[in-house]
């Protein structure tokens, strides 16, 4: 009679279900193994990229301020010089006011 033909008892099928158990058991965790590998990689992948990004944003952002500031300076400027050059024109402005108003009482204007 041939090894198989014979009837199965429940020791053979207790020991092949513990041995597919066990491959099973270990080829999970081998799979297990492999994913945590990979999803540590993604991770620092991400993490990698997500540095960038923010690196490259707050650059951006640092280069848009400069050319507000810029913007502004260049603004004030021109407006600076017009108002340091309003004190002297006022100052000039009440000379010639008192001149005239010399002239038309008829007084000789003095000289400054």
């Amino acid at each position: 009679m041939n090894m198989s033909d014979l009837p199965a008892t429940k020791q053979d099928l207790a020991d092949a279900v513990r041995q597919l158990d066990e491959k099973l058991s270990h080829e999970l965790a081998e799979t297990r193994s492999g994913f945590s590998r990979e999803l540590a990689e993604t991770r620092t992948e991400f993490r990698k990229d997500l540095q960038e990004t923010t690196d490259k944003l707050t650059e951006a952002i640092r280069d848009s301020q400069t050319e507000v500031l810029r913007a502004f300076y260049d603004w004030a400027r021109p407006v600076d010089m017009r108002l340091r050059h309003t004190d002297e024109l006022v100052q000039r402005m009440g000379w010639l006011e008192e001149r005239i108003a010399r002239l038309e009482r008829g007084k000789p204007p003095s000289t400054h």
